[in-house]
């Protein structure tokens, strides 16, 4: 998996996801997590989810640790564009409901 890191002006920080969320990468995710918190204390966190090709459990367990991780930041938390399998992945899980999902994020 490849994550970019992006910040703008109005405090959104972006991790573009591309490749697979899984047990072998989501490790790469936590600490891409942490560095943007640690780095830029953002007021959103988006997470780019359209460039997923497979998401498993563990991987949907990094993208709670991710929303909390943002929440005990002070930031909300988004999960941008999920679509095909981790869409799907979220929508049985629950999680679409749960965690706050978009199709595009204005950044405001």
């Amino acid at each position: 998996m490849r994550i970019t890191t992006s910040h703008d002006d109005s405090g959104v920080t972006r991790l573009v996801l591309t490749g697979d969320l899984d047990m072998a990468t989501t490790g790469v995710l936590d600490d891409s997590v942490a560095a943007a918190l640690a780095a830029t204390s953002p007021r959103r966190l988006v997470v780019d989810a359209a460039g997923l090709g497979f998401c498993d459990s563990s991987g949907i367990h990094a993208l709670v640790r991710a929303r909390d991780s943002a929440q005990r930041h002070g930031a909300s938390f988004v999960v941008d564009e999920p679509t095909g399998i981790a869409r799907r992945a979220l929508e049985i899980t629950g999680l679409l409901g749960v965690l706050t999902t978009v199709t595009t994020v204005d950044g405001q």
